[in-house]
């Protein structure tokens, strides 16, 4: 008789107005359809809700579901830490949180993902990491295994939470393929300039914030190349950016040099990505950073930086800068604008590294992961 493992996906639940999952979910999601893609597996797999309201991807027609309609909050929480809820009522060989927390009741049968440590390395207290810092590491020591993203991930879970690093795994992420392809430079632009008016070479940056993401750095950098007269506009894929941003830039927002693109469905990413020049993503710190891999597989060098997963997940293709170096974010800005003589061989580079990162490849690594620990 097989198995059974049970993964808590609450993390894929397209709740009202939703209109695209956040990292975490694009994550979890991706690991499942490319486990369901297998075919035939060696355990029984049931994709777990807690909803009242709110469906899971259709893509994901061959799983199985079982909801528990238990709202979250404290009590709730408490009380299935407390009791044998979830074994009594779905049964379960293991559990798998692909979240970094859930509260569980029995943690010597659960494994969980733990994406990374950014509430100890980097702190950002509106996302919450003042719970996380005392909750998430309480499961992480109790429970059988972790399996993580990246190396850097990995280091930092044993380095803040004093895990064995033997406890943890590591299974990189993988590029969606049918999402994230080169497209003709060209007609990419084409449509661009169709569908929003974009007249201009640009250089994108896809995953904006303040804090970590750093992207006040880009846009200071692309003020400084202004005034080298660049021909490039900057790109922000960004549905709110700050006040006071929008008023230390109004000059080049209202030149239409710098553009705010709110969240895009993912052919308009994929466009963005093909079309544009350069893709930029100086983050202060990431488990892994996607967005790397994404702009490299349409076909587009990106420039990053070399800290905590970054220099793993872009390798000798990506091109990086210090965080806080604003000229010289300014100079490889002006250096592309005027014809960077290598740029046919970096996109060939930066193809060959994405083509190397597979969901399939991550979800064989899940599932060797939970045959260790049923």
């Amino acid at each position: 008789m097989k198995k059974h493992l049970l993964v808590d996906c609450n993390s894929i639940v397209f709740r009202r107005g939703m209109t695209h999952l956040p990292g975490i979910g694009r994550t979890t999601m991706d690991v499942l359809l490319a486990i369901q893609a297998f075919g035939s597996l060696p355990f029984d797999i049931t994709m777990l809700t807690r909803t009242i309201r709110g469906e899971l991807p259709e893509a994901l027609f061959s799983l199985r579901r079982r909801n528990i309609p238990l709202p979250s909050g404290r009590f709730f929480d408490w009380t299935i830490e407390r009791f044998p809820l979830l074994e009594g009522i779905a049964g379960y060989d293991l559990l798998h949180i692909p979240h970094n927390y859930s509260p569980v009741h029995d943690p010597g049968k659960t494994v969980v993902t733990m994406h990374d440590a950014l509430f100890f390395s980097y702190p950002e207290q509106f996302l919450g990491h003042d719970f996380a810092r005392i909750h998430y590491p309480r499961l992480a020591r109790s429970c059988r295994a972790i399996i993580t993203c990246s190396e850097s991930s990995k280091a930092d879970i044993v380095h803040y939470m004093g895990i064995d690093p033997e406890k943890i795994t590591v299974a990189p992420w993988g590029v969606n393929r049918d999402v994230f392809f080169p497209l003709d430079k060209t007609e990419a632009k084409k449509t661009l300039q169709a569908a929003l008016g974009i007249n201009r070479p640009f250089y994108v940056a896809v995953s904006c914030d303040i804090g970590r993401k750093n992207t006040l750095a880009v846009m200071r950098a692309f003020r400084l190349a202004l005034k080298q007269h660049v021909g490039h506009d900057l790109l922000l894929v960004w549905a709110e950016p700050p006040a006071d941003y929008m008023q230390e830039f109004a000059s080049e927002i209202n030149s239409g040099r710098i553009r705010f693109l709110a969240h895009v469905d993912d052919s308009v990413l994929r466009q963005l990505y093909s079309a544009s020049t350069l893709s930029w993503f100086p983050s202060k710190y990431e488990g892994f950073g996607l967005p790397v891999l994404e702009s490299m597989a349409c076909g587009t060098p990106v420039v990053t930086c070399r800290n905590s997963s970054l220099s793993e997940v872009g390798g000798e293709a990506a091109l990086y800068v210090d965080p806080d170096d604003i000229d010289a974010m300014s100079d490889l800005m002006i250096s592309f604008d005027r014809g960077f003589s290598s740029y046919d061989n970096l996109v060939e580079r930066s193809l060959a590294h994405a083509s190397v990162f597979t969901w399939e490849r991550t979800a064989k690594a899940y599932i060797d992961f939970y045959l260790c620990n049923m």
